[in-house]
C-alpha cells in the first residue's frame, strides 16, 4: 500500500518503554552485599507524610471465552481485556495499526471552511504566518504546517510568543506587528480557541484567522464561546469527527491530510506520512491518549523516525545517546522531548524550530548541542526550584488538598515540571507560579481525581488569564487575587477530593509467574507499543516470591539489584530508588513489575523492573 516509497525509502517499513525511576531518596546501612539477610532500610520522609499508604489493586480477569477462537495465551488475553478489546478483531486492529484506519480529516469541524480559505491564500498569493506555542506540540504543529504551506509556494512565516514575556497564546501586540510585516492570514495551531478578542482585534487589522486548537472550549451557561473565525477542534459540540482527543499537531496533521487532497497538482498524495514523525513527537509528548488516531500516528511516526530524514531529527537522538533505528515512546517522551522543550523554558522556542526545518547537518549539529546545554540547565533550575517548593509545602497546612505555590525566582518556564513533580509526591494538586511582581504566571498538575481546569474556571474572577486540560493548565493571576483565588481553590479541592483519593494507587494489569518473564512476553509487549497514557506499560505483580541475593548499585547505591526465585523459576530484578520500609528479605515478597529487556555481548535478557514491593501475607 506504500510501494511508492521503495524498501528502503518505506516510512512505515522494515526498546520497551523503561519507565522513569522513582523519584525518591534513600539512606541506606553502609554494607553493599546481602544475601538473605534482615535489611531494614530507613525513609526520609516528608513531615507532610506522602506516600505513606499504599493500595494495590488487580484489574478485573478477562471473563471465560473471551477471544476463545484466538491462539493469545492467557496473559496476552488479559493484557488486551485490561485495554478494552472485546474480539478478535478490535485485537488484530491494536496490535496491527493501520494508515488507512485514520479518518477522513474534512469530516472535522472547520476543516472544509480552513482549507477553501488558505486556497484563496494560493490563488491571491498572500502571507500567511503560522501562530504555534512554544512546547513540542506547538513546536512540532507550526513546523507540520509551515512545511505544507511552503510546498504550495505560499510565502509562509511562523511565529512563537515568547513564554517569559508574551506567554501562552494569541496576543494582541504580536497580532500587531504580524500585520504590519504584510500577513493577510494568520493560522494558529495548538493554541487560539480562547482568543476571543484577540480575533476581533485581528479583523480590524485586516487580518483573517483560522484557529486550529485541541484544548478545552471555554463554556458560559452551556453555551461554546468561541473566536469569530473558522475553528478547527474536534472538541466542538457540534463536532461529528469520530475522534476527540487529538493533539495540537494531530490537528496540524489532519489539515495537512486535507490540504494533500486539495492540491494534488502541488502536493504528491501519499508523502503527507513523512509529516508523522513530527506528529508522532506532538502527539507524546503532550501526554494525550495513544488510542484511537492517537495510536495509529505514533506509531506510523516512531517509524518515520526511525528512517527519519530529518537532519535534526538524526542529530537530535545523537547527543541523546541513542539512534534513530531505536526510538520508541519511552525515548521521544524522556530524551527528545525535554531537550525540544528546553529551548522554550529557558530562552526561546526558535532554536528547536529550526532544528525540526533545517536541511543542514552542520547546522542540525549545532542546534542539538545547544539544546542539549539547554537541557542540562533546565535540569539544575528544576531541582532548585522543586526543593524551594517542597520547603514552602511543609509550612502549609496537612489537611490542605491543593497547593499554590510562588517564588521570586522560579521561572515560569520550569514551574510546571516542578507542579508536576510535587503533584505525584503528594498526590494533589499543585500550581506552581512565577512571582513577576503585580502578577503571577504558572501552571497546574493534577491527579485524575480533580478536575483543575473546571476548578479554575468556577475561579475565573480572580484569574487574568488560565487555560489548559483537566490535568494540566496554565494561569496568570494578579497579586492582589493571589490569596483569594488560594482561598477559592482550597473549598474546590475540599469539597471535591476525598480522603482516599489521597492513596497512592498500583492498578495491576496481571498476576503472573517469574516464568512469565521471558522473550516470547517480552515480544507480545513490544507489539503493543507505543505506551504512555491510555496505553501504559504493562503492569504485573508476582505473589510469594523468595529473594535469593539482593546487592546495592548505583553511583550512591541508591538503586537495589535483586535476585527472585518461585520454584519453578529464577530472574532478576532491579528496583530503582529503592526506599524500604523494614523489608525483611528473609521472607517471601510480593513485587510489582514491569518487563525490561537487557542486551549485553549481543545477548539478550530479561528481568524484572520493580515498581512496588511488600512482604508475602
Amino acid at each position: 500500500m506504500f510501494g511508492f516509497f521503495g524498501q528502503e525509502n518505506h516510512p512505515f517499513g522494515s526498546k520497551i518503554d523503561k519507565g522513569t525511576a522513582r523519584d525518591n531518596t534513600t539512606n541506606i546501612a553502609k554494607c553493599q552485599d546481602f544475601s538473605c539477610a534482615r535489611l531494614v532500610y530507613n525513609l526520609n520522609m516528608s513531615k507532610q507524610d506522602t506516600k505513606t499508604k499504599e493500595k494495590w489493586s488487580l484489574k478485573e480477569k478477562f471473563p471465560a471465552g473471551f477471544l476463545s477462537d484466538s491462539d493469545f495465551s492467557d496473559l496476552e488475553k488479559q493484557l488486551l481485556f485490561t485495554r478494552g478489546i472485546q474480539n478478535v478483531g478490535e485485537a488484530e486492529d491494536f496490535l496491527n495499526p493501520k494508515y488507512e484506519d485514520l479518518h477522513d480529516p474534512l469530516q472535522m469541524k472547520g476543516t472544509p471552511e480552513a482549507v477553501q480559505r488558505i486556497k484563496k491564500a494560493v490563488d491571491s498569493k498572500e502571507k500567511v504566518l503560522v501562530y504555534g506555542d512554544y512546547d513540542v506540540d506547538g513546536i512540532t504543529a507550526t513546523a507540520i504546517l509551515y512545511s505544507v504551506l511552503t510546498d504550495l509556494g505560499l510565502e509562509a512565516e511562523y511565529y512563537i510568543p515568547k513564554r517569559d514575556t508574551e506567554g501562552y497564546g494569541v496576543n494582541t501586540d504580536a497580532l500587531g506587528e504580524i500585520a504590519k510585516a504584510g500577513a493577510k492570514l494568520v493560522i494558529t495551531v495548538d493554541c487560539g480557541v480562547t482568543a476571543v478578542q484577540e480575533v476581533e482585534y485581528a479583523k480590524k487589522l485586516g487580518l483573517d484567522t483560522i484557529i486550529t486548537d485541541h484544548h478545552a472550549i471555554h463554556t458560559e451557561k452551556d453555551k461554546e464561546v468561541l473566536p469569530d473565525c473558522v475553528v478547527v477542534n474536534p472538541k466542538q459540540k457540534t463536532c461529528k469527527y469520530p475522534y476527540k482527543e487529538l493533539s495540537g499537531s494531530g490537528i496540524a496533521f489532519k489539515l495537512a491530510q486535507a490540504l494533500y487532497k486539495e492540491f494534488p497538482d502541488k502536493l504528491v498524495n501519499g508523502q503527507e506520512k513523512w509529516l508523522l514523525d513530527l506528529a508522532a513527537l506532538g502527539t507524546i509528548c503532550d501526554v494525550v491518549p495513544l488510542t484511537g488516531e492517537n495510536r495509529v500516528i505514533a506509531h506510523f511516526g516512531i517509524k518515520v523516525i526511525q528512517k527519519t530524514k530529518r537532519a535534526g531529527l538524526k542529530m537530535l537522538t545523537e547527543v541523546s545517546r541513542s539512534a534513530p533505528k531505536d526510538i520508541d515512546s519511552y525515548k521521544i517522551g524522556f530524551q527528545l522531548g525535554p531537550r525540544l522543550n528546553a529551548a522554550g523554558r529557558l530562552e526561546t522556542a526558535e532554536k528547536s524550530i529550526q532544528l525540526l526545518l533545517t536541511d543542514d547537518e552542520n547546522e542540525a549539529r549545532m542546534l542539538s548541542l545547544e539544546l542539549n546545554k539547554l537541557n542540562m540547565e533546565r535540569q539544575e533550575l528544576t531541582q532548585r526550584i522543586l526543593s524551594e517548593a517542597i520547603a514552602e509545602v511543609e509550612k502549609k497546612s496537612k489537611k490542605a488538598k491543593l497547593y499554590l505555590l510562588k517564588g521570586k525566582n522560579w521561572p515560569s518556564g520550569v514551574v510546571g515540571i516542578v507542579a508536576s513533580k510535587i503533584s505525584e509526591k503528594y498526590l494533589k494538586p499543585v500550581i506552581v507560579c512565577e512571582d513577576k511582581g503585580d502578577e503571577c504566571q504558572g501552571s497546574a498538575r493534577s491527579p485524575k481525581c480533580f478536575n483543575i481546569i473546571e476548578a479554575l474556571e468556577k475561579s475565573s474572577e480572580y484569574l487574568v488569564r488560565y487555560g489548559g486540560h483537566a490535568r494540566a493548565a496554565g494561569i496568570t493571576v494578579k497579586k492582589e487575587h493571589f490569596v483569594l483565588l488560594e482561598n477559592k481553590l482550597l473549598e474546590l479541592s475540599d469539597d471535591g477530593i476525598k480522603e482516599e483519593d489521597l492513596i497512592s494507587e498500583y492498578k495491576i494489569d496481571s498476576e503472573t509467574s517469574l516464568s512469565d518473564i521471558s522473550a516470547e512476553t517480552f515480544k507480545f509487549l513490544k507489539k503493543m507499543e507505543p505506551f504512555g497514557m491510555g496505553n501504559p506499560m504493562p503492569t504485573l505483580v508476582a505473589h510469594g516470591i523468595h529473594v535469593e541475593t539482593f546487592k546495592k548499585v548505583g553511583k550512591s547505591f541508591e538503586h537495589l539489584k535483586l535476585v527472585f526465585a518461585d520454584g519453578r523459576a529464577k530472574t532478576n530484578g532491579i528496583y530503582f530508588s529503592f526506599t524500604g520500609d523494614g523489608m525483611d528479605f528473609a521472607k517471601n515478597v510480593d513485587i510489582i513489575y514491569q518487563i525490561s529487556e537487557n542486551e549485553w555481548g549481543g545477548r539478550k535478557s530479561y528481568e524484572a523492573k520493580c515498581i512496588a514491593i511488600r512482604e508475602s501475607k
